[in-house]
């Protein structure tokens, strides 16, 4: 049995009998141990791989960057960790694509402790390059071109990340580089995919959350704006498909309040909000985040980002309130 069942994961994770599938922006695995001196994180990669993590213990960052590039029984190494029991939360900086991780056990000088309690509230964002992080580390690997380096993403220092950080709320993260509602750079769209994600290759596979979302936050039309008219669609076309993709996520979570926020187009968004679903009195809201472009190839930066969580984290706490959720 994995762990013991002594964990607790948060985003769209999957345990299958090789492991625990951690695949997407954010993806977290956490555990207490009453344990000294090492840890071994052990994780298997399939395909090509160029994933991050960021570990945390006891609440505090490693300075670490982890690099999986490949193979079987690789290992996340920790030593000198004084005796006594300890929190550990293993995050993904990498979004969806970049290769599937399993993480597969752990090697301790010790015992598993209980599992870390979820949070009072649980926040799904939703969206495309701006939601995973992707261009918030710009300064590695300058070579490389736009598109390919994993290491210009961190999603532990993007906005929907610090966002829940700022609220103390559990994440979920179902987002896509390049992807749009109606259209994008792929032949999918998160209309497509948003059911089944993070298997997007398999269409038979059904992401069934064990726990409803109170909060999801939609931030999309980036792609759309450059892809629609060359697809022959109309800007109600565009919406249309917003729209559409605001109730799917309400039949997924039917107790979650729905903020959209647009790229582009945001007066549109707005009044779509209001005049197609209702707004607030519904459970439907929209609003602006301001980010930066200096990140790479014009996405924000870490700055940027924090520029989000500022107008998200009071919007966020008044609905949490409204539902009695907030701490």
């Amino acid at each position: 049995m994995f762990l013991d069942g002594k964990y607790k994961t948060t985003g769209r994770t999957i345990l299958r009998d090789k492991g625990l599938m951690m695949l997407s922006s954010a993806d977290t695995l956490e555990f207490n141990a009453d344990c000294e001196g090492y840890i071994r994180i052990y994780l298997d990669c399939e395909g090509e791989t160029d994933v991050y993590f960021t570990l945390y213990i006891d609440s505090k960052r490693e300075n670490a960057r982890y690099h999986v590039s490949e193979g079987k029984n690789v290992f996340i190494p920790l030593v000198a960790l004084p005796k006594g029991i300890h929190n550990f939360k293993l995050v993904r900086q990498t979004e969806w694509g970049r290769g599937d991780v399993y993480v597969t056990g752990i090697d301790i000088k010790g015992e598993l402790a209980c599992a870390p309690k979820e949070k009072s509230a649980f926040i799904e964002f939703v969206g495309d390059s701006l939601v995973t992080g992707y261009g918030n580390q710009p300064n590695e690997f300058s070579e490389i071109k736009w598109g390919g380096a994993s290491a210009y993403q961190d999603a532990t220092r993007a906005y929907p990340y610090m966002t829940a950080d700022a609220l103390n709320c559990d994440l979920s993260v179902v987002a896509v580089q390049g992807i749009g509602s109606s259209c994008g750079g792929w032949e999918f769209t998160m209309n497509d995919i948003y059911d089944y994600y993070p298997r997007i290759n398999e269409k038979d596979f059904s992401y069934n959350p064990e726990r409803s979302a109170d909060i999801v936050v939609i931030h999309l039309l980036g792609n759309d704006k450059y892809e629609y008219e060359n697809r022959g669609f109309t800007l109600d076309d565009v919406f249309g498909y917003v729209e559409e993709l605001c109730r799917m996520v309400r039949r997924k979570h039917p107790n979650a309040a729905v903020i959209f926020a647009p790229a582009d187009f945001c007066e549109k968004g707005a009044a779509m909000i209001e005049e197609k679903l209702g707004g607030a009195k519904n459970g439907y809201y929209s609003t602006i985040l301001y980010m930066d472009t200096l990140g790479k190839d014009g996405h924000p930066s870490v700055a940027g980002h924090e520029s989000a969580v500022e107008v998200l984290v009071p919007l966020i706490r008044t609905i949490l309130e409204e539902k009695g959720l907030a701490k």
